[in-house]
């Protein structure tokens, strides 16, 4: 159950990232984690002083588009958090093909 004010925490969503390819650029380079958004309405989605969101408010990045996402390195920064917000459904959806959301 989500409480009010306290962000969700998985350690099986965050860990299923290490077997995984970039959701954005399908790199299998060993260094994709669980980015967690950080954009526009992110305290919606848990996100506070010094806490990140929601551990299912993160898509699968590998180090360069983390390091892209988190550096407004995008070709078009308006549609940056649209951009993020479909990773983070894309990699739900592996979630759910995988059973590790079920």
């Amino acid at each position: 159950m989500l409480e009010k004010n306290k962000p969700y925490r998985n350690k099986k969503i965050l860990q299923a990232s290490r077997n995984r390819t970039c959701i954005l650029c399908g790199a299998d380079d060993g260094t994709i984690v669980r980015a967690h958004y950080q954009g526009i309405g992110s305290s919606r989605l848990g996100k506070g002083w010094s806490q990140k969101p929601h551990d299912f408010a993160s898509a699968d990045l590998c180090f360069k588009c983390h390091n892209d996402f988190d550096s407004y390195v995008q070709p078009n920064d308006k549609d940056r958090g649209y951009d993020f917000l479909m990773l983070i459904l894309e990699t739900l959806a592996r979630d759910f093909r995988e059973e590790i959301i079920k």
